[in-house]
């Protein structure tokens, strides 16, 4: 019989996923605001404080930590996973269009089926994302950015990007002009990376076609993020 009273909200949730190395959790004070502040729009309230459970996480384990937050349940995962050794990625735009006002393009909710088929809609690693106005928002699971000239670009929350947190570590510590960007704004770019908390900084070596370098930008805060997080931007240690 089903079970009766049980509500059905699909998709209605939010998450974020932590990279966790030899058993230290990274930027666990911000992702923890970042849940929160997902949470809020959602109207859902964090009653599971994960922040607490870091101690219980497989010692010396490196992998991707995850926290949920639903309607219904909240709940923590972890999944061991080496980090890709790669160098860089390839990047293409997708078809698909994420809407910037939407609650998926701002934030990580559990509707992440547009992300997931504008990856599968390209042969590059990373995928794209437009919105509805034809604007640069943000990769499909990542955040963007592009180097011209002296200056560091990338799209503003209102294009429709995320504020991730690894995006935020990038905007603190060095001069970055926000904005709406179209598309062709790439035709320019001397160097592409992309951010987000499993990959961190990863410069892009191929889109449309074109060959880059690793330029000295993506090179340097590449460097100095794995330097940060070595110093410990991290919660308590498991390992």
């Amino acid at each position: 019989m089903p079970e009766k009273g049980r509500a059905f909200f699909p998709g209605f949730g939010v998450f974020e996923t932590l990279r966790v190395e030899k058993g230290l959790p990274q930027f666990v004070e911000e992702h923890w605001r970042t849940l929160g502040e997902a949470a809020d729009a959602l109207g859902l309230v964090r009653k599971v404080d994960f922040r607490t459970r870091a101690l219980h996480l497989p010692p010396g384990g490196t992998g991707r930590w995850r926290w949920v937050v639903t309607w219904e349940d909240q709940w923590e995962s972890f999944a061991a996973e080496k980090p890709s050794a790669r160098p860089a990625f390839s990047l293409e735009p997708a078809p698909q269009r994420v809407g910037s006002e939407n609650w998926d393009a701002r934030f990580k909710t559990l509707s992440y089926l547009t992300r997931w088929q504008a990856r599968r809609s390209v042969a590059a690693d990373e995928a794209l994302l437009c919105n509805e106005r034809g604007e640069i928002a943000s990769g499909a699971c990542s955040n963007l950015f592009w180097v011209r000239g002296k200056s560091i670009y990338t799209p503003a929350r209102e294009a429709g990007c995320r504020a991730g947190v690894v995006r935020g570590w990038v905007l603190a510590r060095a001069r970055v002009v926000e904005g709406r960007f179209p598309l062709a704004a790439l035709e320019e770019a001397e160097e592409i990376f992309l951010t987000n908390s499993w990959i961190g900084v990863m410069p892009v070596h191929r889109y449309l076609g074109r060959s880059f370098p690793v330029g000295p930008v993506s090179r340097r805060l590449r460097k100095a993020l794995q330097g940060a997080l070595r110093d410990g931007i991290a919660g308590p240690r498991t390992g």
